[in-house]
């Protein structure tokens, strides 16, 4: 079988990438990999790629005993209960965890994280409204961290240290946060369990914090329902 060095097979799987998030067919992947790059790929490895299971580096299937408390998975988690999502198709075998940001230094932290926890290169680029998109790969962390997020299940991981707890809220505040002109820093969320958890663990590192508060902008709508409603919690020491 022909093996290829490690700095090709890295090309070959952005592009595999790049292409299939431009929507095109696996026969269309093989056939402008090919054009390209002089290389055949075949299905089987694309499906392999796109669905987490290998990598350029080797093989990158995690079980759940794979996944032990870290800073990267605590970011990972706080970054999905904020701006994050986890998209699970499970027909076609794809179970995919990502971010939209418009901070090129959150998303590239993002996918660190994502890369160390599941050993998988994920995909990262620009979208034409300027927004960075992270997207990664792997059955096991989307079916942990699946809408609405289980914290009691969670907790485990977040609260295994300081640093992982800090870690969790570093990228919650990234994804959902602002500082207005005062200085106080907001975060704002659907989700009014999570803001109770979030303010939870900052009175746990000592940090002054009030609400939650129902938080409606002038002239945007009220929502009767309770899932519709946006909370804001803040603190003036953070």
């Amino acid at each position: 079988m022909k093996y290829r060095p490690l700095e090709l097979r890295m090309k070959l799987y952005d592009e595999v990438y790049r292409l299939r998030n431009l929507g095109l067919s696996y026969n269309q992947i093989i056939k402008m990999v090919q054009e390209k790059y002089n290389e055949k790929l075949s299905r089987s490895h694309i499906s392999w790629w796109l669905r987490g299971i290998h990598s350029p580096c080797g093989n990158v299937l995690i079980m759940f005993d794979d996944i032990k408390p870290s800073k990267e998975l605590s970011f990972i988690i706080g970054d999905v209960a904020g701006d994050g999502y986890t998209t699970i198709r499970k027909k076609i075998y794809s179970y995919i965890i990502g971010l939209e940001s418009k901070d090129v230094e959150h998303a590239v932290e993002f996918a660190r994280c994502l890369e160390v926890v599941t050993g998988s290169k994920p995909y990262i680029g620009k979208r034409r409204d300027g927004l960075y998109v992270v997207e990664g790969y792997s059955r096991t962390l989307c079916e942990l961290l699946k809408k609405p997020l289980d914290i009691e299940k969670l907790k485990y991981y977040i609260e295994y240290s300081v640093e992982t707890i800090t870690a969790f809220l570093r990228a919650f505040f990234d994804s959902e946060g602002y500082v207005d002109k005062n200085g106080y820093v907001y975060v704002s969320n659907t989700d009014l369990r999570t803001l109770n958890y979030v303010k939870e663990l900052l009175l746990k590192l000592k940090i002054d914090v009030t609400g939650p508060h129902l938080d409606v902008k002038e002239g945007a709508p009220v929502y009767v329902c309770k899932e519709r409603r946006i909370l804001s919690l803040y603190s003036s020491k953070l």
